[in-house]
């Protein structure tokens, strides 16, 4: 894909419940938004008004995740619960609490390995950091009418730096991704430290294979999965690159080309603001192609999945970006920010044919495979 010009919005929705932290479609054109006030609000993007508004927490809603076809939907929020809400009625069917206090979201892990979007929830386990944050509790939704924890994820020894002579602390965890390339019990950890873990959820007491995706100077952040690939983002700006095979996990030494942030002074002359290079959240498209960066910078920037190349940055927020999703039914994009703004763009949506299949071909032809 080449590189466009900078395209405002197709859609500006300011939200009344304040910052924007999750967001999830629900359908094309449906679109959950979680705000820092612990309430969810159903979009209609066509009306830009919402269909309803409903309380989930009392804190920050960390994420927001449609099962059933957009028929159910989990929330996450700060305070540490979890909890399974029928859209429709904005009722709950079940509560559960982890005791995390941490920031990282959620993993969803469809028993199939399939789309979580496609699963019930009674067909599912979910993964989230617990009152220590570098634990993470494994939750079965099948076996009882509310989750319970079955296992726990907990590093027994440090992991080796390179170059390091001394242990290093792992740091509370950051991030959580379902790695199904490698099946659906694959679990991908990423820790404060750069350091990321391949879990199998069936063997808890130790991770398979582990590395370090940068320098433990500078945190990470939160992480993509891009099937075989996953991508770290530290706080300085800098995009890792981690290979995901059955034998172990390896840093490349090869990491994503990000463009530099410009901002204009009153000369009009554009400088670059070298502290706010950070990433919140990732996002990739459903086919793989195309992965989009909530930034600290107040812009939305998107990369080539193949070429792990910037396509350029679109400006939409006052403040930090603090999410973004896509809509798997046409590729639509959405990001939401701490100043309480919901944008929206079909741009590169003519390039979408629908989630990606673990077809060969396909896998070559989007580059997550040789």
């Amino acid at each position: 894909m080449e590189p466009r010009p900078h395209l405002a919005p197709s859609v500006i929705i300011r939200s009344r419940a304040g910052g924007v932290y999750s967001l999830s479609f629900i359908s094309a054109g449906k679109l959950l938004s979680g705000s820092l006030k612990g309430e969810v609000s159903l979009w209609d993007l066509h009306d830009q008004r919402p269909d309803a508004t409903w309380k989930v927490s009392d804190e920050t809603v960390l994420s927001l995740l449609a099962l059933a076809k957009g028929q159910q939907c989990l929330s996450q929020g700060k305070d540490g619960r979890v909890g399974l809400w029928d859209v429709e009625t904005q009722k709950a069917s079940w509560e559960v609490g982890t005791g995390s206090c941490a920031f990282a979201r959620l993993a969803v892990m469809p028993s199939s390995g399939g789309d979580p979007w496609e699963s019930q929830a009674s067909d599912v386990l979910f993964c989230s950091p617990l009152a220590e944050p570098h634990e993470i509790g494994v939750f079965d939704c099948r076996k009882a009418t509310a989750p319970q924890q079955c296992s726990q994820l907990v590093l027994s020894a440090p992991i080796p730096c390179p170059g390091s002579t001394s242990p290093l602390s792992t740091g509370m965890c950051m991030d959580l991704s379902a790695a199904p390339a490698l099946g659906p019990h694959a679990l991908l950890a990423t820790y404060e430290s750069t350091a990321c873990c391949l879990w199998d959820l069936r063997s808890p007491s130790e991770p398979l294979s582990s590395c370090y995706a940068g320098d433990p100077r500078s945190p990470a952040i939160c992480s993509a999965m891009l099937w075989r690939k996953a991508w770290v983002a530290c706080a300085d700006g800098h995009i890792s690159q981690v290979k995901l095979r059955l034998e172990g996990l390896e840093a490349t030494r090869s990491s994503v080309r990000a463009a530099p942030a410009p901002y204009r002074q009153s000369t009009g002359q554009p400088v670059y603001k070298e502290d706010k290079q950070g990433v919140n959240a990732f996002a990739v498209r459903p086919d793989l192609r195309l992965v989009a960066a909530a930034r600290w910078d107040r812009r939305v920037e998107l990369f080539d999945a193949k070429t792990a190349t910037s396509l350029g940055r679109l400006a939409c927020h006052d403040g930090s970006v603090l999410c973004v999703t896509f809509d798997r039914q046409r590729g639509a994009l959405a990001a939401g920010g701490e100043d309480g703004r919901i944008a929206a763009w079909g741009l590169f949506s003519e390039t979408y044919t629908g989630p990606w299949s673990s077809d060969p071909e396909a896998a070559k032809f989007c580059g997550v495979l040789p």
